[in-house]
């Protein structure tokens, strides 16, 4: 006759030094799980998706060299009315983490420079205008950062989006890439006047005769969830006076400034960059590698002759992977 099988008894000690064990787990996944699988643990921050039903052939015939020239900046002004107040705040708001970038497939140097351009739309009463922004390292290869105001302006999503990476006088050397999806956090949709602390966007751009967008031109790091405290590096293609548009400009290796808006956090660096410079990258550097970790987004009376960006926490991070997996 078989025998029943015998459950295996561990002594006292042993259960006690597997319970052990389980507890440093649980405390090791807490600890690190988000730094190393950073999707699974950030918080699902709902995202608002606009599917792009023009062709992109079709959107790049809209940018004619006179439209592009006649096209104007999509600027954001806070007034003193706002509730804007400086804080102390000198730690992340969650646990930090960080994708080191890639440069483009010929090896250009100016990587992550090559990633930085000038991005075009037509708002929904047909009005040709300007922002700023960053190819991004992404799963896909075709992600832009940029203002959430950039894709969806007054409460209705825009048109004819491209980008033009290493955009200058009108020419561009790798030529422009049109959208086929616009992504932006519910809460921007949602948002009251003048409640910039959500304004994140991220536009999906389908492949030119070039090839896919960070093949062509790199893909910039990110980092998300850092110290408020850094030095910035921040471009863009300001528009408003006293710039044309027709250059990258940039503001280096500038301080920063935490601020309380609109119920969340926002942060400044002393720079005279204007509208058309929104969406433009802010860039941290670490170990010695340069970091997506902010925008140029909107400029105050409260605090002038400086430009503020939403800080980029883990909503920043939902709306980036989606955007990546889109």
């Amino acid at each position: 006759m078989p025998q029943k099988p015998r459950l295996i008894q561990l002594p006292l000690a042993g259960k006690i030094f597997l319970v052990a064990l389980a507890g440093v787990y649980i405390v090791y996944l807490v600890t690190f799980g988000k730094t190393l699988f950073p999707s699974v643990f950030t918080s699902r921050a709902s995202i608002s998706e606009h599917d792009v039903e023009a062709s992109p052939n079709i959107v790049l015939k809209h940018w004619t060299a006179e439209n592009m020239r006649s096209a104007i900046d999509a600027d954001q002004l806070v007034d003193n009315s706002v509730n804007l107040a400086q804080t102390n705040a000198d730690t992340a708001q969650g646990q930090a983490a960080q994708q080191e970038g890639h440069p483009p497939q010929n090896g250009n140097s100016a990587d992550p420079l090559s990633t930085v351009g000038k991005l075009f739309f037509s708002n929904a009463s047909g009005q040709n205008m300007v922002c700023s922004g960053t190819a991004v390292t992404s799963a896909n290869q075709s992600v832009v950062d940029t203002a959430g105001h950039c894709l969806y302006w007054n409460s209705a999503w825009v048109r004819n989006v491209i980008f033009c990476p290493l955009y200058k006088n009108g020419n561009t050397p790798y030529g422009c890439w049109a959208a086929r999806d616009l992504l932006v956090p519910s809460e921007w949709i949602d948002a009251g006047p003048n409640d910039l602390h959500r304004d994140f966007g991220m536009a999906i751009v389908a492949p030119n005769d070039q090839g896919k967008l960070t093949d062509v031109v790199g893909g910039s790091g990110w980092a998300y969830n850092l110290s408020v405290n850094q030095n910035f590096y921040a471009y863009g293609y300001p528009a408003a006076y006293p710039f044309d548009g027709q250059t990258r400009q940039s503001c280096e290796n500038r301080s920063s400034r935490s601020w309380q808006h609109a119920g969340g956090l926002v942060i400044s660096i002393p720079c005279n960059m204007t509208g058309g410079s929104s969406g433009g990258p802010w860039f941290v550097q670490i170990n010695g590698k340069l970091y997506l970790n902010g925008h140029n987004d909107f400029t105050s009376s409260i605090q002038p002759g400086h430009m503020f960006s939403p800080y980029y926490d883990d909503t920043w991070y939902a709306l980036y992977d989606k955007a990546q997996h889109t």
